[in-house]
């Protein structure tokens, strides 16, 4: 080995050398003590559905539910992560409660499943789908549609029948004996849905209405409980005896995130 191989491999031992020594300086503290790397910070999981945190990233359930006066107050909306609601015959209207996050007890009362509601569940990949029953003309089209049927054709022991109301708005569903039914649904993705600061631009409102010919509904800001209170009215309730005026609407809050969309 020539002098000036002997000078290059020096220097490279040397620069070697200053490399672990400044690696141990950092590592270590003043005191001579170790330092233990910061571990990297957990990014907090939310839902795609509603912007929330989330422990656990659910299968999708769709219950249908029915919203006539003599079905309601409903039961286990406010557990739901979406809410949408659709027109049906005579201007009615009913409803298509999506959940992922939470689970309620129980949700109810569980109709019937109309073609619309197919296209709506296409976004959700391969969902569980409640409802009470079909047309005979449908009932082909939900086999082949990415659902998993958890109908009472397929899931009766899901269901029971609430005997303090009358037929057809006392069926209801228990949303986990339904899921326990229904192997391989897909688990929340993202929808498009986006959370976070007001863009620029529009205008603040408190209280939103909508409805259709038989249905309407009223979506109001509370900064109390800060999240909407969401009326639905729809048809007339007979006036009760003796008081001279008629009940107030039935009425369920949901999380402000929870989007309502209203189906034309």
């Amino acid at each position: 080995m020539t002098r000036r191989q002997l000078i290059a491999t020096a220097a490279g031992v040397v620069a070697v050398a200053l490399v672990v020594v400044l690696v141990v300086v950092i590592l270590r503290r003043g005191d001579g003590t170790a330092v233990e790397p910061s571990p990297s910070p957990t990014p907090t999981a939310t839902s795609p559905f509603t912007g929330k945190p989330e422990t656990k990233r659910g299968p999708v359930l769709a219950v249908k539910v029915d919203n006539v006066a003599a079905a309601r107050p409903p039961t286990g909306l406010t557990s739901a992560d979406i809410v949408y609601i659709e027109p049906v015959e005579s201007g009615l209207s009913r409803l298509l409660a999506v959940f992922s996050s939470r689970l309620p007890k129980t949700v109810g009362p569980v109709r019937s499943a109309r073609e619309s509601d197919l296209e709506l569940l296409r976004q959700f990949e391969r969902p569980a789908f409640a409802f009470s029953g079909a047309q005979s003309k449908l009932l082909p089209l939900i086999r082949r549609a990415p659902v998993r049927d958890v109908s009472t054709a397929h899931a009766g022991g899901a269901y029971f029948r609430n005997s303090s109301r009358s037929v057809p708005h006392n069926l209801y569903a228990k949303p986990r004996e339904l899921l326990r039914r229904a192997p391989g649904v897909s688990p929340a993705e993202d929808i498009g849905f986006r959370f976070g600061e007001a863009p620029a631009g529009g205008e603040k409102a408190t209280v939103r209405r909508a409805g259709y010919r038989a249905a309407s509904f009223a979506f109001r800001w509370s900064a109390d409980e800060d999240l909407w209170l969401v009326e639905m009215t729809g048809l007339r309730r007979p006036r009760r005896r003796g008081t001279g005026s008629a009940p107030p609407p039935s009425s369920c809050s949901t999380r402000p995130s929870v989007p309502l969309a209203s189906r034309t």
